[in-house]
């Protein structure tokens, strides 16, 4: 397969359909459809999932009833097998909780025409801020591939956390 030309497309619209569904607690049972029942992978708070029915029963198992998210950046790759690579970068807030910031990487790979969401990791971006001039977070994703007995870095998505706190 070639690279998809609609890659930033692709992703902004993933992006805004899985946070639709997500973020509505009648409508979240029906994230299933958008992942593999054996093939996907997530990791929740360095929690290891697979399998679509497993991510279920963790993304169910969440004990919040309301959310309020703003996305404040969504990063993009196309992939060599005509897969997106997704970083978002945001910030959300679950029933009276704190905001917190959060970071969430997709890899959607291409099934007939469409995608399923192939890897999909979370993690709350909590830091220790009493510092007067804390460190900014950041994200990077590294995709490696396989040269020989080695490793190439063949996507990396960096992004400085930075939220507009107004």
């Amino acid at each position: 397969m070639t690279l998809n030309p609609a890659y930033e497309a692709i992703g902004k619209g993933f992006v805004q359909q899985y946070y639709a569904i997500f973020d509505d607690p009648t409508q979240r049972p029906n994230l299933i459809n958008m992942y593999n029942a054996e093939s996907s992978f997530m990791t929740f708070e360095g929690l290891q999932i697979q399998g679509a029915i497993k991510i279920m029963e963790k993304l169910n198992s969440l004990s919040f009833q309301k959310i309020n998210r703003i996305i404040t950046a969504v990063d993009s790759q196309p992939m060599f097998d005509g897969g997106v690579l997704i970083n978002v970068l945001g910030r959300l807030q679950t029933d009276e909780d704190p905001p917190h910031a959060y970071i969430q990487t997709f890899v959607l790979k291409p099934i007939g025409t469409s995608f399923y969401v192939q890897h999909d990791l979370f993690r709350l971006a909590l830091h220790d801020s009493a510092d007067e001039d804390p460190p900014h977070a950041y994200s990077q994703v590294f995709v490696l591939k396989p040269l020989g007995n080695s490793f190439f870095c063949q996507h990396d998505i960096f992004r400085l956390g930075i939220h507009d706190t107004a």
